[in-house]
């Protein structure tokens, strides 16, 4: 596998399978998907979104949220339960379930996919690279492929108080970039960060918006494996 593949290869839609009731046929059509956000997977099995794009499911009916899943990029949607939410964060670690029997392989060999989790300095001007899910369903192909976009470190790692660093990024985003891993150019394998919000209304249209920083991603998943 070579340069950006490593990339898409790891990235998933999170979303929501929501039958839909017809009043004509009086009954309930198939179920319909709506894409949340992104996730990914990181080589030590984890697989990693955005609290806020999960939270809304939590404590309410399957009838009314519908069933999280994740999926698309060519691999099959499965059921998905939150395992770990770090609202501090915004990061969450999703469990996800194989559809069968048969299907236990192929989520293992998913997992061999994942991406690495950056431990070194990052420098201002550092190319890097991303990849999700922007608007939803609006940009979905028939393979569920995700968008890819690159940009800059475009400023020091910045730490907002309470031990919450962030990574200025300069580079394109919307809603649905959500969760998605932010790269090093030089080695597509290595995450640096993770997607978390727009920039605020305030910048207006400068592509200009801060990550999360790989240290948290890090720290999660020890607690989770621990």
């Amino acid at each position: 596998m070579s340069t950006n593949q490593k990339l898409l290869s790891a990235v998933r839609t999170v979303g929501i399978l929501k039958p839909k009731f017809n009043p004509v046929a009086k009954g309930f059509d198939s179920p319909r998907l709506e894409v949340n956000g992104t996730g990914f997977w990181i080589d030590n099995g984890s697989f990693i979104t955005c609290a806020h794009v999960v939270e809304n499911l939590l404590n309410q009916p399957i009838e009314i949220t519908g069933i999280l899943v994740v999926g698309g990029n060519l691999k099959p949607y499965r059921k998905a339960t939150v395992s770990v939410l770090d609202y501090k964060h915004d990061l969450a670690i999703l469990n996800i379930e194989p559809n069968d029997d048969d299907d236990v392989k192929l989520l293992e060999h998913e997992v061999l996919e994942g991406l690495e989790i950056c431990s070194e300095h990052l420098d201002v001007g550092e190319k890097i690279a991303y990849a999700g899910f922007p608007f939803g369903t609006q940009l979905l192909n028939e393979k569920h492929s995700p968008s890819y976009a690159e940009g800059v470190i475009g400023n020091d790692v910045n730490d907002e108080g309470a031990g919450f660093k962030t990574i200025q990024i300069s580079g394109p985003i919307v809603g649905g970039y959500s969760g998605a891993p932010i790269v090093m150019r030089k080695n597509f394998q290595k995450v640096v960060g993770v997607v978390s919000h727009s920039p605020s209304l305030e910048v207006g249209p400068a592509s200009i918006f801060r990550s999360i920083h790989w240290k948290h991603i890090n720290e999660l998943t020890e607690l989770d494996k621990s």
